[in-house]
């Protein structure tokens, strides 16, 4: 999906708010994304909220992003926030596919998590096997490859019924790629502790890798 968020909203928020600073707009830190100042004095992505130094937040958007860095407005709205002058030179232009990129890996790495918990089935059969079976655990979202045939999207979303997302951010060879297996074209993720936070991540790349 492009260009909206697939992942039902919760009525317990991921982290607290804090406000974009294009925007101006306070939300819960699982639409957003931290920028922080490096020890270089550059404005750097810092998706896992966790690197130190002085940061903002900015929502995950990717046409605000890309916006506010064409127009300038990012850069001014920086340095107002930090309250110090920060050059034009301080922030690459290619910092929103920078954020995109680094999104992109964290989803992926938190779906080879979840599968070395023995929280995911891959393969349409073997989903439709797990769906059917007692005790097998609720599914939570889908993965379905984005180079995949559009019947097989269908037919997985019929499988695993309107209540459970179907993300298509990914290709067969991301997917095959984060979980070490061939050919993985549908990923079935089952709830589990982890999963609230991996559609917080993947509700954000999506916000990313809008286009208007």
């Amino acid at each position: 999906m492009s260009g909206k968020r697939p992942i039902k909203e919760t009525p317990e928020r991921l982290g607290p708010e804090r406000r974009c600073i294009l925007s101006s707009e306070s939300m819960p830190t699982d639409m957003l994304v931290r920028l922080v100042i490096d020890p270089d004095g550059k404005l750097v992505p810092d998706v896992a909220a966790k690197l130190p130094g002085r940061g903002v937040w900015i929502a995950a958007n990717g046409p605000l992003i890309r916006d506010g860095i064409k127009s300038g407005r990012l850069i001014k709205a920086a340095s107002r926030s930090l309250k110090m002058s920060l050059k034009k030179e301080a922030m690459s232009p290619d910092l929103a596919e920078m954020v995109r990129s680094l999104m992109t890996k964290r989803c992926l790495d938190r779906l080879g998590l979840e599968q070395r918990a023995g929280n995911l089935v891959t393969g349409f059969d073997k989903i439709k096997a797990a769906l059917a079976k007692k005790g097998s655990g609720e599914p939570a979202l889908v993965f379905a490859a984005s180079d995949g045939a559009d019947d097989g999207r269908r037919k997985i979303k019929s499988a695993v019924g309107a209540s459970v997302p179907v993300v298509d951010c990914f290709d067969r060879d991301q997917l095959s790629n984060a979980l070490g297996r061939d050919n993985a074209v549908h990923v079935l993720v089952l709830e589990s502790g982890g999963t609230e936070k991996l559609k917080a991540d993947i509700g954000r790349l999506v916000g990313l890798s809008a286009t208007e």
